[in-house]
């Protein structure tokens, strides 16, 4: 039977890809911090975990010993608050998914699937593209069998725009022109289970979803979810950049992603599209709750 080392299993994407690799019949093994904040439904026989740090070499050693497959979408928290965490991508992600990458050379030389971020050339200099392509470069000195799933963004990231939206105007950087293809995460952890699965994967696999939205029509498609008229602050792309360098000092985390906000908000970042589920549902499913309270 196939063993799966998975790393990510507690965020939105990790728990998908784990559920489908335990309907495919696979033996699952996840890393985790906390398995207290694991999904209810990975708490079941058949799903061993491994509890730890995937940035300490004995952890990792444990997670892939005798894996066949190694799936990491590990990383720190993407979310814009306080109380996530302050250490920059580079300190989590890339030191993390490094760890594991050396432990599963050391293993044997499973095949290994990493999800990093799609992106242009010109955007590796910020921190966090730069923190996952460190993984990429890592992975192939390695010389792993691997693939490099490339999401241009996951619809439950995307979905923030329906909680900025529920709080007033929405700000938008630049004229909102720039277009991308975000892909729903279920049909994202069927391209992550692909690439694990397949005789021969695509080293690299850029995934989007199968419409394209300027950054524009996101915002309107999050106040139409909430049954709003769109309301938008434009925000000058320097003023977004100065915002997110004057933070570096005060919390490397959020700066580095709000520098990565501040580029992809006027940026054309449009990849194959491997998911036709609509954003606008996704968003349908972030406005419930309100929506529900309200009436």
């Amino acid at each position: 039977m196939t063993v799966l080392a998975l790393a990510g299993a507690s965020g939105a994407l990790g728990a998908r890809v784990a559920a489908r690799a335990v309907d495919a019949g696979m033996t699952l093994r996840i890393l985790s911090r906390d398995p207290a904040r694991l999904p209810r439904a990975l708490r079941r026989p058949g799903v061993a975990v491994v509890t730890g740090d995937a940035r300490d070499r004995a952890t990792a050693d444990e997670l892939v010993r005798g894996a066949d497959l190694v799936f990491s979408c590990a990383g720190a928290s993407v979310q814009l608050g306080l109380g996530h965490g302050w250490r920059g991508y580079h300190a989590v992600d890339t030191a993390a998914n490094l760890t594991l990458a050396t432990a599963a050379r050391a293993a044997g030389r499973p095949r290994f699937v990493y999800v990093s971020v799609f992106h242009t050339p010109a955007m590796r200099r910020l921190a966090y593209v730069d923190a996952h392509e460190r993984v990429v470069d890592g992975i192939r000195a390695l010389d792993l069998p691997h693939a490099i799933v490339r999401p241009t963004g996951f619809h439950s990231a995307v979905s923030t725009y329906v909680d900025l939206a529920r709080r007033g105007p929405l700000p938008e950087i630049g004229d909102g022109s720039a277009r991308t293809n975000p892909i729903a995460d279920d049909d994202l952890a069927g391209v992550c289970v692909d690439a694990l699965t397949a005789p021969e994967p695509a080293l690299e696999v850029a995934a989007g979803g199968d419409e394209i939205l300027t950054r524009h029509r996101i915002g309107e498609l999050a106040f139409a979810a909430l049954g709003r008229a769109p309301r938008f602050r434009r925000v000058p792309p320097w003023l977004a950049r100065t915002g997110a360098a004057l933070l570096r000092p005060l919390h490397p985390r959020i700066a580095q992603f709000a520098a990565f906000i501040a580029a992809i908000s006027v940026t054309d970042l449009v990849a194959p599209a491997r998911g036709r589920a609509r954003l606008a549902d996704a968003f349908a499913t972030a406005a419930a709750p309100v929506v529900a309270a309200a009436g």
